[in-house]
């Protein structure tokens, strides 16, 4: 993964990685104010050893007790230092006790010892910390004295006494606070990663990208009014969402020039990622061309298209195939240059009828009078009817809805047409969120005034109740 793919699953998930954020804040907030209060005394000594007048000697004394410090700092830290301390202050704890809050450390290149004692209370880390400090110059003595009748080469001293500490060394509000905010971040963007490798639903074109090397012909964005009007070509005609199936018809028109796909299927992975309304919006926008197409309902199962459009079902595809009627005598016009042939009655055996000679002969009449035949495919995980039909046609425009199919659907969905050698001229990345890292973008003319919508709205309800009163004439077979 890239650097830009990290940037994006921090994008879908910072509602996620804010809260693991603001959680781990608030647990550090509470630990810092319920923890106890704990005072930092220190004193500090000084360890010279005793030399001749030469000046060698002096070096040489200097140097051995600079390497002696260390043992002496860890000395002070035992209990031949701490249980004479605890006698004379009368402490209930035990060496071993105290030698967890004491601590002594020695400057690099000095010969400096540093002890400090921490306690709940100020005055009493201070005492404790004078009193290791006075105790360990005697004890020093009588380990490095050699002879008991001569004094010790090795002298301690204390060179500053330890004091009453005024504000506690622990809890560290800041350091807590600045732990917090990085341990939150690495939850938070830990989980993030987490939660987008577990989550195999498609959000975006990078999700395609990830599932297959196939080319993405066209973005649609999500619309929340789209079940109520789904032709937006023709509601709203200047609208983000009609651009951008303009933008789909152009990339489609010119996606192979030398050999131009003319007999087309629109089909998706599992049922509600769209591929009706994006069959019915495309078929007006070649219309808009002024080439004539044909847009077929292929959905011999759940026929929703000629609703979507406000036209009869009465008759159809499946009259026709049986001969039960005449093409010319089905064929519903819609606006100019388009027409649409409906479902007609629901078949027992849909699969067959789709993939019989008829239905091969029936498409082939159709290219001879228009110019594109749009066919409205069933999904393809659903049933076999869209891999047989893609068979008989010149490829496959494929709708994937984001946050509807997940990236192993669509996988199995492109296999399915790849194993019965259907042809994919592209992806339609369909119900794009209108924002975070994986939004549809437009950045021209982006206006839809409610006043022109609405009003275009009463003229397509008034269009649907002339289509639906009208009369279909149906030939008898």
């Amino acid at each position: 993964m890239e650097l830009s793919d990290y940037l994006r699953i921090v994008r879908r998930s910072w509602r996620l990685a804010v809260a693991i954020l603001l959680a781990t804040i608030v647990v550090a907030a509470l630990m810092t104010v319920l923890a106890p209060r704990e005072y930092r005394a220190e004193a500090e000594l000084f360890v010279s050893t005793a030399g001749g007048d030469g000046v060698s000697d002096l070096a040489q004394g200097g140097s051995f007790t600079q390497r002696q410090v260390a043992t002496y700092a860890d000395i002070m830290t035992t209990p031949v230092v701490l249980d004479p301390v605890i006698d004379d202050l009368g402490l209930e704890d035990s060496a071993s006790a105290l030698a967890h809050r004491v601590t002594a450390t020695v400057p690099p290149n000095t010969v400096l010892i540093d002890v400090a004692v921490v306690d709940r209370d100020p005055a009493a880390a201070a005492e404790i910390a004078n009193a290791i400090a006075v105790q360990f110059t005697e004890t020093v003595q009588e380990l490095e004295r050699v002879d008991p009748e001569a004094d010790s080469a090795v002298k301690a001293t204390v060179v500053q006494s330890a004091s009453s500490p005024q504000d506690p060394a622990s809890p560290d509000p800041l350091r807590n606070l600045a732990l917090a905010i990085v341990l939150g971040l690495l939850l938070g963007i830990g989980l993030a990663i987490l939660r987008d490798l577990m989550d195999t639903r498609v959000r975006g074109e990078a999700d395609l990208a990830r599932v297959t090397d196939e080319p993405t012909l066209g973005t649609i964005a999500f619309d929340k009014d789209a079940p109520v009007h789904p032709l937006v070509i023709e509601i709203d005609p200047h609208s983000p969402r009609a651009e951008a199936f303009r933008a789909l018809r152009t990339n489609l028109m010119y996606l192979d020039p030398d050999d131009q796909p003319t007999v087309m299927m629109v089909t998706s992975s599992v049922p509600g990622e769209g591929k009706s309304t994006t069959a019915a919006n495309l078929a007006l926008t070649i219309a808009e061309t002024g080439s004539t197409i044909c847009l077929i309902e292929g959905d011999l199962r759940r026929p929703r298209l000629l609703d979507y459009m406000g036209l009869e079902n009465a008759v159809g595809v499946t009259d026709v195939i049986v001969g039960r009627a005449e093409l010319e005598d089905v064929l519903q016009p819609y606006v100019e240059g388009l027409q649409v042939l409906g479902c007609g009655p629901v078949p027992p055996n849909p699969s067959e009828l789709l993939g019989s000679a008829a239905m091969e002969r029936l498409l082939e009449r159709l290219k001879q009078q228009f110019d594109f035949v749009l066919i409205d495919a069933p999904p393809l995980l659903a049933v076999t009817d869209a891999a047989i039909l893609s068979t008989l046609t010149d490829g496959a425009l494929v709708v994937v809805g984001a946050d509807v199919v997940r990236r192993d659907e669509l996988e199995r969905a492109l296999a399915t047409l790849e194993r019965v050698g259907g042809k994919v001229l592209g992806l339609v990345a369909n119900r794009l969120p209108a924002q975070g890292p994986d939004a549809y973008r437009y950045s021209y003319g982006d206006y839809r005034p409610d006043t022109q919508l609405e009003g275009r709205g009463r003229r397509e309800r008034s269009r649907r109740s002339r289509h639906k009163t009208s009369q279909v004439p149906v030939a008898q077979g």
